[in-house]
């Protein structure tokens, strides 16, 4: 990861993610709005190392495709290492 940080909406993206763990969020309307927006997200898949993964799994019930974004193990090691100092920076609302 650049030394670059986070902005709040990223970072806020990022706890989401770390939340909901690897089961991710699941799309709706081809988006993801319970995880952040597109602009956090993408940050996220595209930093390096990636923070955020888009993904699908399948429902075998419904007999089809279920895609969501879930964190990454780089993501996961980020927000555990940086946490207190986000925390600090962006006060949880």
């Amino acid at each position: 990861m650049s030394a670059s940080l986070l902005s709040r909406e990223e970072w806020e993206t990022l706890t989401r993610l770390y939340a909901a763990g690897q089961r991710g969020i699941d799309a709706q309307g081809g988006r993801y709005p319970a995880a952040g927006s597109w602009d956090a997200l993408r940050a996220l898949r595209d930093a390096d190392p990636p923070l955020a993964r888009e993904l699908f799994r399948r429902d075998e019930t419904a007999q089809t495709l279920i895609f969501y974004v879930a964190i990454t193990e780089a993501g996961r090691r980020y927000y555990e290492k940086n946490r207190r100092m986000y925390n600090l920076f962006y006060p949880p609302r």
